[in-house]
């Protein structure tokens, strides 16, 4: 055989997917030859380019793997830093909400049936039956310390 024969042979496999990865080399250094055909000039710069890269570079074809590695998204160091930046700022968020949230002093009464959400009316309201109770009681004590309380 000589080299256009087997640049024929070979760029025909090649096509039909049945050349081994030893076979596509020779064919790729036939290709950068002066021997090659006129009929399949045009294949040449394909086959140069697939010299240039190289079928190392693409993948191993007799086991089948990928030469690229593949990092999933939550393995990547800015995801990482992203991940924590948002937890704190929800930590952050959530205290501070519990914290404003707790510092407001909330008074609610119900008086005659009616809610009542007003501080000073609830108050009041409290220092006048703690008052009457004391004093139906007679107990001067108990009301100097409810008053001392209330006012």
């Amino acid at each position: 055989m000589n080299n256009k024969d087997d640049i024929r042979i070979l760029t025909e496999r090649f096509f039909n997917g049945e050349t081994t990865i030893e076979e596509e080399r020779l064919l790729y250094r036939l290709y950068q030859g002066d021997d090659v055909p006129q009929d399949l000039k045009a294949f040449s710069e394909m086959m140069l380019d697939m010299a240039a890269i190289g079928v190392e570079d693409i993948k191993d074809i007799a086991t089948d793997e990928p030469k690229a590695v593949v990092i999933p998204i939550w393995q990547r160091p800015l995801f990482r830093w992203l991940a924590a930046a948002i937890i704190a700022l929800a930590i952050i968020g959530g205290a501070t909400s519990l914290f404003v949230h707790n510092s407001e002093e909330e008074c609610v009464a119900y008086i005659y049936g009616q809610k009542v959400t007003d501080h000073n009316v609830v108050m009041n309201e409290l220092s006048q039956t703690a008052m009457s109770m004391a004093n139906s009681h007679r107990d001067d004590d108990v009301a100097l310390q409810l008053d001392e309380m209330f006012n």
